[in-house]
């Protein structure tokens, strides 16, 4: 999904945009990776925090 993409790639701007819109925080691939999870993975602190306080 985007969200994973953006989640995985580092783009927090485009990321709000999506949450704002609807985007499912939540939603997993299919190796059941979370947008939260990929975030966490690369060290993405910012990204991380948001979307705890969004999910």
């Amino acid at each position: 999904t985007p969200l994973l993409i953006t989640s995985d790639k580092g783009h927090k701007a485009i990321i709000k945009i999506l949450v704002e819109h609807g985007a499912d925080i939540n939603k997993e691939n299919k190796r059941g990776e979370t947008a939260l999870s990929l975030a966490f993975n690369k060290g993405y602190k910012d990204i991380i925090t948001y979307l705890i306080k969004h999910g």
